[in-house]
């Protein structure tokens, strides 16, 4: 490649990646992303009281995620977190693994409605980064026991969920109406759960706190 050559994608590159402050975000726009989302929890149950010491715990799950932006304002917005709806397979902790062996107990899947209000931060550049805080409403279905537990006939119930968020993310704007953009939240869920009946006669109500980590790097194109 001769040094024009050169010197013309080079050019092209800077041009790229620096004429994008046109793109600031303006009242009326409406983001739409969509990419792999992941959930990370960070907590346990409760004690069981049939087995002491004993807890269950989420593992992590990944998904189909969408969020969406409205802005009412250049810096002011309001955004909602979905997705396909997450799986997760429920692990035993503590002395639970020495009554059921390392094996999955349950399942459920769920589904995390999230709204924020958005404050969009300017930058003068083509990164447009936002913090929002706001409502999260989990949906749990198709909860069910299995491995060893499942074997005794224990059924397992878990009871929606309503609690706080907080997300952070970032923008990148390209001049040519696209954007990619990564995004973070923090999600308060803590539901209530029952597994009741089977062999063992079990009667456990538990509070199971999951309070994960929402993980998404997608891509979006902005509709003015």
């Amino acid at each position: 490649m001769g040094n024009l050559s050169k010197t013309a994608l080079a050019a092209a590159i800077i041009t790229t990646f620096t004429a994008a402050p046109v793109m600031a975000y303006e009242a009326g726009d409406f983001i739409a992303r969509v990419g792999p989302a992941g959930v990370f929890p960070t907590g346990e149950s409760d004690d069981l009281d049939a087995v002491p010491g004993g807890q269950v715990e989420a593992d992590d799950a990944w998904s189909l995620g969408l969020s969406f932006s409205y802005m009412f304002t250049d810096k002011i917005g309001v955004g909602v977190l979905g997705a396909w709806p997450f799986e997760h397979d429920i692990q035993p902790k503590g002395n639970l693994k020495a009554v059921t062996g390392s094996g999955d107990v349950g399942e459920t899947k769920h589904l995390p409605p999230t709204v924020t209000l958005q404050w969009h931060i300017p930058t003068g550049t083509s990164f447009n980064p936002y913090l929002g805080a706001g409502l999260n409403y989990t949906y749990f279905f198709d909860e069910d026991t299995k491995g060893t537990l499942g074997d005794t006939g224990a059924d397992l119930s878990i009871d929606d969920s309503w609690g706080w968020a907080a997300e952070a993310g970032v923008d990148y704007l390209f001049p040519n109406d696209w954007l990619v953009s990564a995004q973070v939240w923090y999600i308060s869920i803590e539901p209530d759960a029952e597994v009741t009946g089977g062999t063992l006669g079990l009667n456990e109500d538990l509070e199971v706190e999951i309070n994960p980590w929402v993980f998404m790097a997608s891509s979006a194109m902005p509709e003015r």
